[in-house]
């Protein structure tokens, strides 16, 4: 049944997931996009999938509808967020609090920095080297929190009706009490200076791509270092919709070199191990506004700043465990081309169904 599945689409996007809980199964086995040191997985096209194998609908139910509300998040570690509520804004001890997102349509740019997201209060939070432009987490308690699974991000996008993408990049590092960077080596989710819009390598090495120090990420349509983010996606007469809202999960996030790394990180003792620091730098928007008239995208219309903005805010980014081992791509999904994780690379014009918050 996979096989005759699988068949019938010409583009992919796909993971499974399931929340239980206090961990999440991501399928990272199934095809995937690559944007530098990030593998990027749909939700819904996997929901279809399971739909299509077992019955059931795409909705509430299946297994890969995964629910984001403040409710639904408390298992996980909330960095990105314009949901309110205990434990929501507010993580534990060795991670910061979560950055609060733009409510609504200005400004049309965020990043950790202090524009647009605000910036959480970082006192008792033991963490080394907590940064005030990044989110922050003390490995000792990562350690804990992952129980032995792996780190998996998952995101929710959440635009108008009117345009449903967004621009997004991110970087992520590890530093020890000393402040040196662990390996030399920044991590990306970066479309690596290619065409807004494309990019993304379909079943890339995530863990060869190394961009050095990027501070400021190439802006624009013609050259561009940010992912889109957001949109439908039309295949053999389906229309899987990613811009879901606030409340539902759209895109999962894997970085294998992170896993790598905190893997041999975590045989040190807690007391070494303390000492070690996760970074991470995330921007969502329009950044440079006059640098986003330089194209158009694959249906002729213009590429502006309009087209990339935060239109609705309250988009959200958390971390989760995932209990999910098998990590070898299936041969039989080999043959499609993708969709992934804050990104198409088949994109029609966006006009239906806003998201709600």
């Amino acid at each position: 049944m996979k096989k005759t599945l699988i068949s019938t689409l010409t583009t992919l996007g796909l993971a499974l997931g399931a929340t239980g809980a206090s961990a999440y199964t991501i399928d990272l086995s199934y095809p995937y996009l690559t944007y530098g040191n990030t593998n990027s997985y749909s939700m819904p096209v996997s929901a279809y999938y399971y739909d299509q194998a077992n019955g059931g609908g795409t909705g509430p139910g299946n297994p890969y509808y995964i629910a984001s509300g403040p409710g639904q998040i408390m298992d996980g570690v909330v960095i990105y967020t314009g949901s309110g509520g205990q434990n929501v804004t507010t993580n534990a001890a060795g991670f910061d609090n979560a950055y609060e997102t733009p409510n609504g349509s200005s400004p049309v740019f965020a990043n950790f920095a202090g524009t647009g997201a605000t910036q959480p209060n970082t006192a008792g939070k033991d963490i080394t080297n907590n940064l005030s432009t990044t989110w922050d987490a003390n490995l000792t308690y990562l350690k804990n929190f992952l129980d032995g699974d792996t780190a998996l991000f998952l995101f929710n996008n959440n635009d108008t009706n009117a345009d449903q993408s967004l621009a997004i990049w991110a970087k992520m590092w590890i530093t020890n009490g000393t402040n040196d960077v662990y390996n030399g080596q920044y991590l990306y989710l970066t479309n690596r200076g290619l065409v807004y819009g494309a990019g993304g390598v379909p079943f890339g090495n995530a863990t060869t791509y190394n961009g050095g120090n990027v501070t400021s990420p190439l802006t624009g349509y013609g050259s561009s270092d940010y992912v889109l983010s957001g949109g439908q996606l039309n295949a053999n007469g389906e229309t899987f919709n990613h811009n879901l809202g606030a409340n539902q999960v759209a895109y999962a996030a894997d970085v294998p070199l992170l896993n790598m790394w905190l893997n041999t990180l975590f045989s040190l003792s807690d007391a070494a191990l303390s000492q070690y620091t996760m970074h991470l730098d995330v921007r969502l928007g329009c950044d440079t506004p006059a640098n986003w008239v330089s194209g158009v995208d694959n249906q002729g219309n213009p590429i502006t700043c309009s087209n990339v903005k935060i239109d609705n805010g309250y988009e959200q980014l958390f971390l989760v465990k995932n209990d999910w081992t098998n990590r070898v791509p299936e041969p039989e999904s080999l043959v499609l081309l993708g969709i992934g994780l804050l990104g198409l690379s088949t994109l029609g014009r966006r006009r239906n169904r806003a998201a709600k918050i």
